[in-house]
């Protein structure tokens, strides 16, 4: 795998409230290979979403640089970023789907833009929808949908462009465990069979366990430490991951006391 087909190098960004300068990213560095599925871990204001938002470029960041498959997007033009930002699909917490658009028209949306004609484009469509396991709800509107249908939606419409990264905010958060579990087991099917590289965004470290290879921990806007999912959470150095181990542990423990089974 390329170790660096998301290279973050000394990323910085700061925001200004009131004539105060609040640093949300402090010198963030990434190496994020393809194909991974890269998680990162945080408590809320840690600086998880800006980050998010920087490799996407929804934020500018103030300096440093994010080369995704070796281009620098931070100096794109607004036509070329709007370009590169068809490979890096995005994925929501609260799904952000058009209420008064279908399933089909959804997912649709993004494909507007490219050069697929109307056939082509419904071609893709059905496909990505059968993909998700959503056939039965082509023509449902979000409002008749369950949260991790909505969810599937989301996923199906980030993999409209085929593209190179997925970026996940927060994606499961909203979700009850059961669902959670399925998204999860949807996204590494996806990331099997078309070899995309998943960067995933939570503060639920069992998320983070289950569906991811590496992580890094990110804590009042630094990163404090990276690697093996394994190797971090099971030994963790900062103190954001030792709160969420503590705490993970002695869910389980209250768990046992109280007859349960782990």
């Amino acid at each position: 795998m390329d170790k660096n087909f998301i290279h973050v190098i000394n990323l910085t960004k700061s925001f200004y409230t009131q004539n105060k300068k609040i640093e949300v990213l402090k010198n963030i560095n990434l190496q994020i290979a393809k194909g991974d599925i890269y998680g990162i871990i945080g408590f809320s204001g840690a600086g998880k979403s800006t980050l998010v938002r920087c490799i996407n470029r929804l934020e500018t960041p103030d300096s440093g640089q994010i080369l995704i498959g070796g281009k620098d997007i931070t100096m794109l033009s607004k036509s070329e970023l709007n370009e590169e930002r068809k490979k890096i699909g995005m994925i929501f917490q609260t799904f952000n789907l058009f209420d008064s658009k279908t399933v089909f028209q959804n997912i649709e949306y993004p494909l507007k833009s490219s050069h697929k004609n109307k056939s082509e484009r419904k071609k893709s469509v059905l496909e990505l929808i059968e993909l998700v396991g959503l056939t039965e709800k082509t023509y449902d509107y979000p409002s008749q949908l369950s949260g991790g249908q909505k969810q599937r939606v989301g996923i199906a419409r980030a993999l409209a462009n085929k593209p190179d990264v997925l970026l996940c905010d927060e994606a499961t958060s909203a979700l009850d465990p059961q669902t959670t579990l399925a998204i999860l087991d949807l996204l590494i099917d996806i990331k099997e069979k078309f070899g995309i590289t998943i960067l995933m965004i939570s503060h639920e470290v069992e998320v983070i366990k289950y569906a991811c290879n590496h992580v890094a921990v990110i804590e009042h806007g630094s990163i404090k430490e990276k690697g093996s999912t394994l190797t971090v959470l099971q030994n963790p150095q900062s103190d954001t991951g030792k709160i969420f181990t503590k705490v993970e542990q002695q869910l389980k423990e209250e768990w046992i006391l109280k007859g349960g089974v782990v």
